[in-house]
């Protein structure tokens, strides 16, 4: 009598993803509130990026595991369903955020009689023509200050499922593809999506530019999820990695010194390395993807950090990030407009800062309690019900 062979094991979550994931959210909160001190030291300070692009990166990585698995054990239709199920949910989060960040920003302009944070948060033409804004809102193109995040995620996991289904095909064809888009962006700054109310203007963060992030992401994820895990262990590859880390340390080393004291040299010209972050200049990506590989060969997925209970809020941050990310959003305007009325400098630029990341770590921890013990719950039914023999 032959023994049936075991089920396959559930693939091991890596921690790490929430853990960056988190750290990036935190350092959006922090980057989204403008002039204070401590965005000066977030992830920023390491490199010609921020952490939109850890953001956008992980986000693929984790799409391409999570879609790349479903594909390869259901087929393309569960998967292209399910990935439209997704873009729905975000959708749907969207304009509710937006509604809740028109009315905290509404609420704030009229507290002080002053129309500038509409201004500021361009949001002005809200004020002006409501109706035609929520219109070009729910087509995505009125996009606010803080609200041009997740456009871009729902264009770039609409793209994902020709993505995939390419990549189990003609793996290097697709990315080269993605690639040149990416380039021809570089070169062509027309290729772009207008947006409301001056269609001269574009996305502030193109999706021609940044779906290569996010699907070479995605690229990595798949592999991943379909051939175990990915290592680029080539020592030639990493010392190159670790040269362009280097590099853009220093140059941002030179810029932050020049902030603290003017009278610096900077050690080069900021102007000079194009740093568009709309589409995603090469020294951005470059460094961007340099410095994720270092990373990622630096801090292993069983790395005691993070387990330990000092990366806790970072952790369950990242496992809940949608929510999170969304409460960021809230929590900067509003600290922005604190620190503005009442002459935020050092402390009270401490205290908004400091209260708004612990309150997004408490929503977390509630979202995870809540979370579990809705699973326990449903698990406690389930064995009743087939303990009784089920209900009908």
């Amino acid at each position: 009598m032959s023994t049936p062979a075991p089920a396959p094991l559930a693939p091991q979550r890596d921690l790490r993803l929430d853990f960056f994931r988190g750290l990036a959210l935190l350092c959006i909160f922090i980057d989204h509130i403008p002039e204070t001190w401590l965005s000066i030291f977030t992830i920023r300070i390491t490199g010609l990026y921020d952490a939109a692009e850890i953001f956008i990166f992980i986000s693929g990585y984790t799409a391409g595991i999570v879609y790349g698995r479903i594909m390869a054990q259901a087929g393309i239709l569960i998967m292209t369903l399910r990935v439209l199920q997704r873009v729905w949910q975000l959708y749907v989060t969207h304009v509710f955020l937006f509604v809740l960040f028109m009315a905290l920003l509404g609420n704030m302009t009229d507290t002080i009689n002053n129309p500038i944070y509409a201004e500021e948060f361009r949001a002005a033409d809200f004020i002006k023509e409501p109706g035609i804004a929520i219109a070009q809102a729910l087509s995505l193109q009125f996009q606010p200050d803080f609200m041009d995040i997740l456009p871009l995620y729902i264009v770039l996991l609409i793209m994902l499922p020709v993505f995939l289904i390419g990549l189990a095909r003609m793996q290097w064809l697709v990315l080269a593809l993605s690639f040149g888009l990416w380039l021809l962006v570089q070169f062509n700054k027309g290729i772009a999506l207008p947006t409301y109310p001056d269609p001269d203007t574009k996305w502030f963060f193109n999706p021609f530019a940044w779906q290569f992030l996010f699907l070479f992401g995605a690229a990595l994820g798949r592999m991943k999820s379909v051939k175990g895990a990915v290592y680029f262990t080539n020592p030639k590859l990493i010392a190159v990695a670790w040269l362009i880390v280097i590099i853009g340390l220093v140059v941002q080393t030179g810029w932050t010194l020049h902030i603290f004291d003017p009278t610096t040299t900077e050690w080069s010209d900021y102007s000079l390395l194009a740093l568009d972050k709309t589409d995603l200049s090469p020294p951005r990506l470059i460094n961007a993807l340099a410095s994720l590989l270092v990373v990622s060969t630096l801090v292993k997925s069983d790395a005691p950090l993070l387990t330990s209970r000092y990366s806790w809020p970072l952790m369950v941050c990242g496992r809940h990030s949608l929510y999170i990310f969304c409460l960021g959003i809230l929590l900067s305007a509003l600290g922005h407009w604190v620190i503005a009325e009442f002459y935020g400098d050092f402390w009270p630029q401490t205290f908004v800062m400091l209260s708004g990341m612990v309150i997004m770590v408490l929503a977390a921890a509630f979202i995870e309690w809540f979370t579990k013990s809705q699973n326990e719950q449903r698990k406690k039914t389930h064995e009743g019900a087939r303990d009784t023999g089920g209900v009908l």
